[in-house]
């Protein structure tokens, strides 16, 4: 089997450098012997279209990844070493770029640097690697292992973005793909797959502003700008009774900006909500807020 490993940057590749974790190109090849010293069966090839720290990343960078997946030739799979902070953001691009591909593509971080005990990085590459060597799935993915859990395996365009003070990787609704246990593959009878419509020949283009609803919040003008992604409270709703919300609201549907709204869903229908229509707010199907973020980018 033949696998190519393509080195972004990210905790997974980073050295502690004058007190700062830096990326360090050597220990992505690190990460190759570290399993090589358990299974020599498995070819590995490398290619790097990059290599920083994910939390610098643009969407300029997000092509220059996919343009370099979509050059591998004679592999059984892919595996993307990446850092964890923007971890979902490109996960769902490469999703969307990428749809259900047949040679499947793993994306893989870590929450501390591969010379510190407490890092996740070889669990989740070896994870990503039984999961290519199964068969079992095409398209984008990602191999994470939690604190206290098995490997999981998530669909690309499902998973969260992380809550604050926290590494781990969830998917919406819990819905996860598989776990790998004991080298297996066991499949989770409850997913259900997800299509978010074909965006292969799709870039970034425009400017999305994304706003998280809070509490005496500004707004900001909305020239230059190709859409508006609101994410909610927990409940979907939005301060529609407010009027600085509802004068941003006039203003984006004057300026011909569209307004989307990430994280709600039928029931609990709270008077709020029932102002998105005459606010012009387009309610997103159930998905993750960094899937909402790319569609919108490609769109």
């Amino acid at each position: 089997m033949k696998i190519t490993v393509i080195f972004t940057g990210g905790t997974i590749a980073c050295s502690n450098k004058n007190g700062a974790l830096s990326p360090d190109g050597a220990n992505s090849f690190t990460l190759i012997e570290m399993y090589h010293a358990e299974d020599d069966s498995v070819e590995f090839a490398a290619g790097s279209p990059y290599f920083i720290l994910s939390e610098n990343l643009g969407a300029e960078h997000w092509d220059k990844l996919c343009g370099c997946i979509r050059g591998v030739r004679g592999s059984d799979g892919v595996i993307v070493t990446h850092g964890t902070d923007t971890l979902p953001y490109t996960a769902a691009y490469l999703g969307l770029k990428l749809g259900l591909c047949d040679v499947p593509v793993v994306l893989v971080s870590a929450a501390y640097p591969l010379s510190d005990s407490r890092s996740n990085g070889l669990d989740n590459f070896r994870g990503a690697v039984y999961f290519i060597r199964s068969g079992v799935g095409k398209g984008v993915f990602v191999s994470y292992k939690n604190n206290g859990e098995n490997v999981r395996i998530h669909r690309a365009a499902c998973v969260l973005p992380h809550m604050p003070f926290s590494d781990s990787v969830q998917s919406v609704r819990g819905n996860y793909f598989a776990d790998i246990v004991g080298g297996d593959v066991v499949l989770n009878p409850g997913f259900c797959e997800d299509s978010f419509g074909d965006f292969s020949e799709c870039g970034a283009n425009g400017n999305v502003l994304w706003l998280r609803a809070h509490p005496g919040m500004v707004y900001p003008p909305v020239d230059g700008i190709k859409a508006v992604l609101l994410e909610g409270y927990h409940s979907g709703t939005l301060p529609t009774a407010r009027e600085d919300f509802r004068g941003f609201c006039a203003a984006a549907k004057e300026a011909g900006v569209p307004l989307y709204l990430t994280g709600s869903e039928e029931g609990f229908d709270y008077e709020s909500k029932q102002a998105f229509d005459e606010l012009g707010i387009t309610v997103l199907p159930p998905m993750s807020p960094a899937a909402a973020y790319a569609t919108l980018l490609l769109k």
